[in-house]
């Protein structure tokens, strides 16, 4: 049994507070074949044999949160049919919508429910959730959701004419994105008759334990705490306040043309597309603001051994990067300070210990990377189902689809963000693209005007 740590407390408080929505990662992974439903159900329960992060159940004692692990035991898990894929996916729309109860116990004094209370929200805002949550319990009896019992994460079996597989449902405060491509992998490691290897999640946790106890983290909170101080103003690109927790993902598609050029510039310049997508969007984000110091946050992976690469967990961290550009750069300045910059906030940014006098706030929008393969089967097919619910934050993902030779483009938002905002978001950047591959040393001065 271990507390939670930062991130981890995050998603608790959110739960808490009815957000349980905005904390699910949700997709169904279908194999063009029909496997045996008794094969299927020997997979998922490997899975969750495997990896005690499924079966983690917290414990409130004593004012603290703690994760526990629930002994193994076999299950039978649900076996839905389906005619067609598009089935699957219409009710893969719905479900990954419906929020997954903690399962939670009390020993001792627990904890005050003074701890969960927040800044008064708006009146419109609770009238929004409200309305939400009468439309989300008749979404529950539909589906037959009303007394699901509490797990961190669910299994469906799905058995079609022409496919096999299972639908994932799993909360954020025990995965992220790695995670659910991992469950994956494993899950059709097994049906392929391999086997599998999973890691303890608390030799990480007590692994950083031992960092916050050591002069490397003085060091690095030294720095970021360097970092703020340059820059108290936050960086906000959308300050409405957000009377809605409903939110919406909208993609778009880098063609495989300038995919193609992508990869090319990187290779000759040597630098990451995770670089040169973020140098685009930090000069979005320079015009858009009009200020020469800016924060986003970007997000860090921290998973840098085999071992925590094969574990079940929530690893994720997000880096507060300050960005300082100046009007005259070209773009070739730009994204090598783009890339000093990430370099340093992922060296040091454990070190970011969030407090509560200041950088919980600091941005809202945040950029990611997803370059994570299915491996263990090209032939599977997988389709992510985007929960519909999100705090007042931006998160814009670039995803790598090497085996499609192209880049897809993610923006989840809370619905304050109009779509014509994220358009002009994406048209943007892209565009930035465009100019960066093209004449790097082209100043940023024309294009900022």
């Amino acid at each position: 049994m271990f507390e939670l740590h930062d991130a981890q407390m995050f998603m608790y408080f959110g739960c808490k507070q009815g957000a349980g929505q905005a904390a699910l990662l949700t997709g169904s992974i279908l194999l063009p074949r029909k496997i045996e439903i008794s094969k299927l159900q020997d997979a998922a329960n490997e899975v969750f044999k495997a990896n005690n992060g499924l079966r983690a159940v917290f414990v409130e004692k004593d004012e603290k949160i703690y994760q526990d692990v629930k002994p193994y035991e076999p299950q039978e898990f649900k076996v839905m049919h389906f005619n067609s894929k598009e089935e699957v996916d219409e009710f893969g729309e719905v479900y990954g919508t419906i929020p997954l109860k903690l399962p939670i116990r009390v020993e001792g004094s627990g904890v005050s429910k003074e701890r969960w209370k927040n800044e008064k929200p708006s009146m419109t805002l609770v009238k929004n959730v409200a309305v939400h949550e009468f439309e989300m319990f008749f979404t529950k009896l539909r589906m037959g959701k009303l007394n699901a019992r509490p797990a961190v994460c669910e299994f469906i079996l799905l058995d079609l004419p022409d496919y096999s597989g299972a639908m994932v449902k799993i909360h954020h405060i025990v995965a992220d994105a790695w995670t659910v491509v991992l469950i994956a992998n494993q899950f059709l490691t097994l049906l392929n008759g391999g086997s599998i290897k999973a890691y303890d999640y608390s030799e990480f946790i007590e692994n950083e334990k031992k960092y916050h106890q050591s002069s490397r983290y003085e060091r690095d909170r030294a720095y970021m705490e360097s970092e703020y101080a340059k820059c108290p103003q936050q960086t906000w690109l959308w300050p409405e306040r957000y009377k809605s927790l409903e939110a919406k993902r909208r993609t778009a598609e880098v063609d495989k043309q300038l995919t193609a050029r992508i990869q090319e510039f990187c290779n000759q310049n040597k630098v990451t597309p995770y670089t040169l997508f973020l140098s685009a969007v930090t000069v979005y984000m320079r015009k858009k603001l009009n200020r020469d110091k800016f924060y986003l946050g970007s997000v860090s992976l921290n998973r840098s051994t085999f071992g925590e690469k094969n574990t079940v967990g929530m690893f994720v961290t997000g880096v507060p990067v300050l960005m300082e550009i100046e009007k005259d750069d070209t773009y070739a300045q730009v994204m090598n300070k783009v890339n000093d910059k990430s370099i340093k906030a992922f060296r040091h940014y454990k070190g970011n210990k969030i407090t509560p006098d200041s950088k919980d706030k600091l941005f809202d929008i945040w950029v990611s990377y997803q370059n994570a393969t299915l491996d263990a089967d090209p032939t599977a097919i997988v389709t992510q189902y985007y929960c519909k619910y999100v705090i007042d934050t931006t998160i814009f993902t670039i995803q790598e689809r090497s085996a499609e030779g192209k880049f897809n483009l993610i923006f989840d938002h809370n619905i304050k963000v109009s779509d014509k905002e994220v358009d002009e978001l994406f048209v943007t950047v892209i565009d930035v693209l465009k100019k960066i591959i093209d004449d790097p040393d082209q100043s940023i001065a024309d294009f900022l005007s």
